[in-house]
């Protein structure tokens, strides 16, 4: 939950952030390359998702999933209460023991969802004005209640700090059972959700986030093989990635040990939206350029496929 240093504001982008009581009907959905469209063209979009319009949302992002179909996603949460004493890097089947103890103490806040293609296209909207803005998804959870949960008051702090507000989210919020009902519909209306990418950076906590909302909020299961297993079949059986196992385990050695701004300023990214708060959707945008990044231009001889499953901060 810690912070990096803000970047300078990029010039000439457009920034919104859409409020449930004002998101406008989209006119046109396209796919446009990153490299298609000139960057200062292109604003983002990020589309906040609330009980009240939570069916509408998920089902445009279900009907996207056919020409967009990697789910780059982040998680918000209240914290990290159990860390390792250890000096040095510890074995996976303790270091998940560490992130199941965590994600069962503590319920999720948001998650940020980007979708894309295999290319790094993105689904895009247009204004009246003819401005064209990336999607991406903010979906906040009525879940975690600081009065009740246990939470690292640093982590809660934070999360104040960029304007999210607990009792809205607490009034207003997705259920994690509704939401996980409507994204499994989603996926069982999917014709080959086996064909379905789903990426994170840094992505222990994010996926086991994820089981937690598919399993109804049970206990993560006892080992991470049985974890994996699990997420997998939930997921739909599609492939997972994570980005910065990737960056970790390849030959550009100035990718390691970087955070996500860090690492997307590394690999070139040119803009970054530092009007809007620094949570779930915008992360999940930036981890949606790096993954695409890893894939293409970095591990482009097999687009990462020999890491498939394997993520930071469990895998060594």
């Amino acid at each position: 939950m810690r912070g990096e240093a803000q970047p300078p504001r990029p010039s000439n982008l457009e920034v919104t952030r859409q409020e449930p009581s004002a998101v406008a009907c989209i006119s046109a959905v396209c796919a446009a390359c990153f490299s298609a469209v000139r960057h200062k063209m292109l604003g983002l979009q990020i589309r906040t998702v609330m009980a009240e319009n939570m069916n509408s949302e998920l089902n445009m992002i279900g009907s996207l999933l056919p020409l967009f179909p990697c789910i780059t996603f982040d998680v918000e949460y209240a914290g990290t209460l159990h860390r390792s004493s250890a000096a040095t890097r510890i074995a996976p089947s303790k270091q998940y023991a560490l992130v199941k103890k965590n994600v069962d103490a503590v319920p999720i806040v948001m998650l940020g969802i980007t979708l894309s293609n295999e290319y790094g296209n993105l689904p895009l909207t247009a204004d009246g004005e003819g401005r064209l803005f990336q999607l991406a998804w903010e979906v906040t959870f009525s879940d975690f209640d600081p009065r009740r949960d246990r939470h690292a008051p640093e982590s809660v702090t934070f999360l104040r700090s960029q304007g999210v507000c607990l009792d809205k989210a607490r009034a207003r919020g997705v259920s994690s059972a509704a939401f996980a009902a409507k994204l499994a519909a989603i996926l069982s209306a999917t014709p080959r959700p086996n064909e379905l990418t789903w990426a994170a950076f840094g992505g222990a906590y994010d996926f086991a986030y994820m089981l937690k909302i598919l399993t109804g909020g049970q206990p993560l299961p006892e080992t991470w093989h049985e974890f994996m297993a699990q997420t997998h079949a939930l997921l739909g059986g599609g492939r997972v990635f994570d980005a910065k196992y990737m960056a970790e385990h390849c030959e550009r050695t100035d990718l390691g040990g970087l955070g996500l701004r860090r690492m997307a300023a590394t690999v070139g990214m040119r803009w970054d939206f530092p009007e809007l708060p620094f949570l779930a959707g915008r992360k999940s945008h930036i981890a949606c350029f790096i993954c695409t990044i890893m894939r293409r231009r970095i591990l482009y001889r097999d687009g990462g496929d020999i890491l498939v499953g394997l993520l930071d901060g469990i895998h060594w």
